[in-house]
Formats: C-alpha cells, sequence, structure tokens
C-alpha cells in the first residue's frame, strides 16, 4: 500500500508498468540450508552420546549392585566365572576418575570389594582370580588420587588388605595386595602410619616368593619381589611422601636395608641352585 513501510530483509521490486512496489521473502541461502542441518545433526549427535552416557551409566551401577550382592552372600564358586567376568569390567571403568569417585562413595562398595579380596576367617575363600580382581579394582581406584585414597582409608582398607596379605599363598594374588597397598599409601601419610603401625614390614619381610613349597611358579615370584622392591622405593621417595614422620622414615630406611639384604641373599641362593 502507499506509504506503507517495508519491513527489513525483504526483497523488493518495482513493476516498470504501474510503478508499484512489491515485496516478497528472500529465498532461503545454500548456506542458510547447511547451517540448519549441521545444527540438525549436531542435536542428533548430542542425543546419541546422552544415550550412550545413560548406557554407561546403568552398567556401572549393575556391576556395582552386583559387587555388593556378592560381598554380603557367602562364597559361591558356581558363580565365580560370572563375578570375575564382571570384575573385569568394573576394573576397566574404574580408570576413569568420576567412576573410581563414584565407586567409592556407594556405601557398602569398599567393604563389598574388601570381603572378596580377603573373606573373614569364619568365611571360605574366594577364588584367588576374584581377589586379585577385587585388589587391583582397589588399587586403581585410589592411585594417585588423595581424596579418594582418605575415603579408602577411612574405610578400613589398610588393615584388610595386610589380613589378606599376611595369609596369603599364592604369588601372583600376594603381588595384587601389594599392588593396592602401594596404591593406597603413595602420598598419603596417614595411611603409610598405619601400614608401618600394624605390622606392614613384618608382613612383606616374612613372603618369600621363592619358597616352593608355599609359592607356585619362578616367574610370578619374581613379579612379586619386583613389586616390593617398588614399594619401598616409593616409600623412600621423598616427592611421594613429603610429610613422613621421622620415626616412620627411620623404619622405612631400616626395613628398605633389611629387604634389600635377604633380596640379595635369596638371589645367590637361586643361582647356586641352578
Amino acid at each position: 500500500m502507499p506509504g506503507q513501510e517495508v519491513p527489513a530483509g525483504l526483497h523488493i521490486q518495482i513493476d516498470m508498468a504501474t510503478g508499484q512496489r512489491q515485496a516478497r521473502l528472500m529465498p532461503a541461502e545454500a548456506g542458510d540450508v547447511d547451517n540448519a542441518n549441521a545444527v540438525e545433526l549436531n542435536a542428533g549427535a548430542g542425543q546419541e552420546v546422552l544415550a550412550v552416557n545413560h548406557a554407561y551409566t546403568d552398567r556401572f551401577q549393575e556391576l556395582i549392585e552386583r559387587v555388593l550382592d556378592a560381598g554380603a552372600k557367602s562364597v559361591d564358586r558356581s558363580a565365580n566365572e560370572l563375578l570375575d567376568e564382571q570384575l573385569d569390567e568394573l576394573k576397566e571403568l574404574v580408570y576413569d576418575p568420576r567412576q573410581a569417585e563414584r565407586l567409592l562413595r556407594t556405601p557398602g562398595a569398599v567393604a563389598a570389594l574388601l570381603q572378596l579380596s580377603s573373606p573373614m576367617p569364619a568365611l571360605q575363600a574366594w577364588a584367588a582370580s576374584t581377589q586379585r580382581l577385587s585388589s587391583i579394582i582397589i588399587g586403581t581406584t585410589v592411585q594417585n588420587n588423595p581424596e579418594l585414597q582418605a575415603m579408602a582409608y577411612r574405610l578400613g582398607a589398610i588393615p584388610s588388605l595386610l589380613h589378606a596379605l599376611r595369609d596369603e599363598r599364592d604369588a601372583k594374588t600376594a603381588g595384587k595386595h601389594v599392588f593396592a597397598l602401594s596404591a593406597l599409601t603413595r602420598g598419603h601419610s596417614l595411611a603409610l602410619e598405619q601400614f608401618i603401625n600394624l605390622g606392614g614390614f613384618r608382613i612383606l619381610s616374612e613372603l618369600n616368593p621363592l619358597a616352593s613349597v608355599v609359592y607356585k611358579g619362578e616367574i610370578e615370584a619374581s613379579k612379586l619381589d619386583l613389586r616390593i622392591v617398588r614399594f619401598v622405593e616409593d616409600m623412600l621417595n621423598p616427592e611421594f611422601n613429603p610429610r613422613v614422620a621421622a620415626t616412620s622414615a627411620s623404619m622405612i630406611s631400616q626395613f628398605a636395608g633389611v629387604w634389600c639384604s635377604t633380596l640379595a641373599a635369596r638371589l645367590v641362593d637361586s643361582l647356586e641352585d641352578v
């Protein structure tokens, strides 16, 4: 109409015969269509990622519930293979710090893992493979994470693992318990103090991986020796344990000397048998 304002963004055309102006919407640009399609694709991809995250979270919860269930019951060897498969899957998931924290914050989860790793004396022990996986999960969950170390420390992980290590007669399984103890104490002075006060050095010194009557397999025995050496090395490293009390530091040094002498003597004996 004459005098009517034309909104911005319209295509203007003048009829040369009548002199009238005509306005119509601009056609969609190719780039606009591409952008719209990109937004739609991104939205679809976001929904797929969300669905995967939900499935991932649900599966993690299922595995935790399985651990809680197994830890609360007496040993069922018929279910051992399936339990080990689930523990192995859980072991891979806790490399993600968010899932590791979620595991530790689940009431009863650490106690259940410790139960699987070190059953109470009155109960029949789970298979060695189950005990190993449980200790690996505990160690993997807390390693290099002070907050999670503190949580596991408060939940009694150190005494339980020392109990397991004291009674263990399989070198491969003992090595996993040592790994978990090392992960718990590295950089955590309170956990290291508790390890020392509860006789951790004595228990380590009583391990004799090359005693064939007790420990089977020279390769696993050598791995256990190496694991203990690395554990002691971490204790002596001020970068890992800068706030260790002077008394504890002295005990660590003394044990390191005794352990190295014992290890050297054992290696010499093994060479003489060749």
